[in-house]
């Protein structure tokens, strides 16, 4: 079984009480799917090159219609694979590259080692621990990579735990992953404060995420999982910092703390100061923030827990006025009346893609998975990112 599923299950039970006392009115709509040139049973991610699956699915445009995509454990077996029943591996990360004309893409997918008798990930750990990719983004000619650190801890179906989080840097990013040059920096260590769950570089009015701070734009701003059930806090790093801000090491690191204000993170601390703010409550492990030009907003979009729908949220402002979480999306899969529906089915993983909206519309994807592992293998409509498209939420 995907270990993922179990942190992730984990958290939303932490999540569930608050989040099912929200308001739900926000539209249902139809999961749909990009036309490709294979013809798998995901037809936006199609189960070719022995890729045969996987959950995650942040992804970054690169421009002229290609873009990237960081998936998290990975079901993988030879080429020719086209079910799980012959995987022979399966790996904690791996990278897609979609290339698309208007509705209709084209997959390629990239792991170390692919179809060899040595399979690995794209982005490798020390030692025993493994990375689960977050947030990213672009800038000044390199690709940043926020990553969760993972390591076993105990035994059973929560046998592991966070080492922490760290920030991929690859600057030759345009050429296919397998041939990435790749740097590491240490973000934070323990599970206390995972920056990286969402990243906002120039975006917002006029290009600057935090406009009350004339220089807001020079600054990237990253969320953070704190606590237990989790909320999202905020840090942030000057752009200027991004090739030698690992923690200890970096002073420059900041946090918004409940009275609006910017203080200095300490340079050894791996928590945060008590005054930290809880700017979106609650939490998620897997989320994206962006902002909307046309209805000058930023949009929050994440899983709701064990409840059967993803949410979103709404503010005018990246530090603050963040609304009640709101239901985006009920997932067929969690409905009794659905094929692809069993007791033992839940779905999370809920992020957006802007890369790929038109005007006045919002695209997200999402995962399902099961605590029944023959419900994984047998099922190939499970675990893979769907596709959902919806009106754009406006208040």
């Amino acid at each position: 079984m995907a270990m993922k599923q179990w942190i992730l299950l984990l958290n939303a039970l932490l999540i569930l009480t608050p989040m099912s006392s929200c308001g739900s009115k926000g539209n249902q709509s139809t999961g749909t799917t990009m036309t490709t040139t294979s013809s798998g049973p995901q037809a936006m991610f199609p189960y070719v090159q022995g890729w045969l699956g996987a959950d995650g699915a942040y992804s970054v445009s690169l421009g002229s219609g290609r873009s990237l995509w960081f998936f998290d454990d990975t079901f993988i077996g030879p080429s020719s694979a086209i079910s799980r029943t012959q995987s022979t591996g399966f790996i904690h990360n791996s990278v897609g590259i979609s290339n698309c004309t208007g509705m209709n893409c084209s997959f390629q997918y990239f792991w170390n080692g692919m179809n060899t008798s040595a399979p690995g990930p794209i982005f490798v750990a020390p030692g025993s621990d493994w990375y689960w990719a977050m947030d990213n983004f672009i800038y000044n000619g390199t690709l940043y990579v926020a990553l969760m650190q993972m390591h076993a801890a105990g035994s059973g179906a929560f046998g592991f735990a966070y080492s922490g989080s760290v920030l991929a840097s690859i600057s030759n990013y345009t050429a296919p992953p397998s041939q990435w040059n790749i740097t590491y920096q240490q973000l934070n260590t323990g599970g206390s404060v995972v920056p990286g769950v969402s990243i906002v570089v120039n975006q917002g009015p006029g290009g600057n995420p935090n406009p009350a701070d004339p220089n807001g734009a020079r600054y990237a701003y990253f969320f953070a999982g704190v606590g237990s059930p989790p909320y999202l806090a905020l840090l942030r790093i000057p752009l200027a910092d991004l090739n030698h801000l690992a923690r200890p090491g970096n002073t420059d690191w900041q946090y918004l703390n409940t009275s609006g204000t910017w203080e200095s993170w300490p340079d050894s601390a791996t928590t945060l100061p008590s005054d930290n703010a809880p700017v979106i409550n609650p939490g998620a492990t897997e989320m994206t923030v962006r902002w909307h030009s046309s209805a000058n907003q930023w949009i929050a979009v994440y899983p709701g827990g064990l409840t059967p729908q993803a949410w979103y949220a709404l503010s005018p402002s990246l530090t603050s006025g963040w609304g009640a979480s709101e239901a985006l999306y009920t997932y067929p899969e969690m409905q009794a009346s659905n094929a692809n529906y069993t007791p033992n089915v839940f779905c999370y993983a809920a992020k957006e893609h802007p890369e790929f909206e038109t005007a006045g519309q919002l695209m997200f994807t999402y995962v399902c998975n099961s605590t029944v592992e023959s419900d994984v293998t047998n099922n190939m409509n499970l675990y893979h990112p769907i596709v959902v498209t919806r009106s754009l939420p406006q208040k």
